[in-house]
Parts: C-alpha cells; structure tokens; sequence
C-alpha cells in the first residue's frame, strides 16, 4: 500500500512545484491537494493520509488551525501522523506557536527541493514510514539519504550575486540538454503587469532574462508568463520565478537578471518549446 501525502495550500503554483519535486523525488507516493485548511479538513476527514505537509496562511482555516484540528483527532494525533508547515513565517513566535500546537517540522520559504526532500524523509523516519517512502528508485540516480543528486531547485531563494552561468540539465529522455544564449526581446507578465525583457539563456525548462530593476522587482516563487515566437505563433508560456540577482554587485544596479522555471505540462506546449529550442 502506497504512503498518502497531502499538500495544503491556496496557491496552485506552489502545490503544483512541491507535488513535482515530491513525484520525481519519491515515485511511489500518492499525493492529493487541499486548497485550503477547509477542504483539507473534509479530506482529511474521509481519506486517512500518512504525511500533511501544509502552508501557514491561508483563507478560511489557516495551517495552524488546520494542525491544532490534526492534533485533536484520533488519527493524526502527532505520534502518528506527521504534520510539516511550509511558511515564510520564520519569526521565533510563529516557530513556538507552531511547535506548541503539535507540528512534526517546519520549513521556511524559500527553501529548495532537497530542502523539502530532506524535511519529508526526517518526517517519515520519525514515524517508520521512511521504507514506504521509497520503495521505489527515483527516476534520476539519487543519493544515500533518497535525495535526487540532480534535482530541480523548485524553489530556490532570491538575493544571488554571482554571475548566472550555463547550466545542465537533467530528463529521462535526453540525460544532458545545454542552456543556449539567445537575445530574445520579449514580454513578460509579474502579477498580472506587462514588462519588455530580454531573454538571454534558455533552455526546454528555464528561462533566463534581463529586464529593468526600476520597471519590477519580482517576487521569488511568483507566477510569470512569457511570451515566446516560432514560426510567426506567439504562445503565452506559465513560468514561476526561481530566483531574483542584480547584475552587477551594487544594490542599484539598472538590470535584474530573473531566472524562471517551466510550470506548464501541457503536451502541446512542450511540442513547442521543444520546436523553439531546437531552432535557437
């Protein structure tokens, strides 16, 4: 029988980011989503799951809430199930506030995908469920302690000042894909605002762009859309940002360089990222 983890948070990037790095991670799981702290606590309440791993806040019910709940049912007492706020809310009393209610571990954003990795596998060691968890290989080669040595940094921290450089990236279809530098002037969209950029490296799974730090300043883990050209098709492509750098060492500098990773899986898309990579 398969290990249950239920994801719990109001914003679909994020479920869909922490749902990628769990299945490529851990390909046995099963995982099923909340949107908030109500509807978790009604498939909570009909699905019995081994591992919660939940936001702090949230409309309706908030994660804690959720916990103090968790903790008060017969079947999620902490000894049995455990319980992982993923917040920004790294602040000492929030931390207590947390620890006080019954939760098994806390990860603060941003943190990357071996971060969460790591939080889940000491979660289901604490609860002997760490053999469950992986019972099956991952599809890329993985290290001692379960976690991919070729994972996706899903949610990465802003605030890098080194250069970006070429990166390598890893698939089961093609194990090696370089990033190629291109100079593609573009239009991006950070909450809902349109930007010109230039993209400057892409790859089937990231972009990598300039644009004007006085235009935007974008916020890690934030939800962008691209507009990319082949063929005279324009295709608005979902991407989130994986991290934010000033382009020079100076906190002013005029350019910001924003990484942006792939979201979309859609079949038809991914045909024409493909078609565009290949004609760079």
């Amino acid at each position: 029988m398969s290990l249950k983890i239920l994801v719990v948070d109001d914003a679909s990037f994020t479920r869909d980011l922490i749902r990628r790095t769990l299945r490529k991670q851990f390909p046995a799981v099963e995982i099923e989503e909340a949107v908030n702290g109500r509807k978790a606590q009604q498939m909570l309440t009909k699905t019995q799951f081994d591992i919660v791993l939940c936001d702090w806040e949230m409309p309706e019910m908030t994660g804690v809430e959720l916990l103090k709940w968790c903790r008060e049912q017969p079947k999620y007492k902490k000894e049995d199930v455990p319980f992982v706020m993923i917040t920004s809310r790294g602040d000492k009393s929030h931390v207590v506030e947390a620890v006080q209610s019954g939760v098994t571990d806390y990860l603060g954003k941003p943190f990357s995908s071996e971060q969460l990795a790591n939080k889940v596998i000491s979660a289901a060691k604490k609860h002997g469920l760490d053999k469950k968890l992986t019972s099956q290989k991952s599809r890329e080669s993985a290290s001692p302690g379960g976690v991919s040595t070729a994972s996706l940094d899903v949610l990465m921290g802003a605030g890098k000042s080194a250069p970006v450089k070429a990166t390598k990236f890893t698939n089961p279809d093609a194990p090696v894909v370089s990033v190629k530098d291109v100079k593609i002037p573009t239009i991006v969209r950070f909450e809902g605002k349109q930007f010109r950029c230039m993209v400057i490296q892409f790859s089937k799974t990231e972009a990598t762009m300039f644009i004007k730090s006085d235009d935007v300043v974008p916020q890690v883990l934030g939800q962008a859309v691209l507009d990319l050209e082949h063929k005279g098709v324009t295709n608005r492509l979902n991407y989130y940002v994986q991290s934010v750098a000033t382009t020079e060492k100076k906190h002013d500098s005029t350019f910001l360089t924003v990484i942006l990773s792939l979201i979309d899986q859609d079949s038809e898309k991914e045909a024409f990222i493909s078609q565009l990579f290949e004609s760079l």
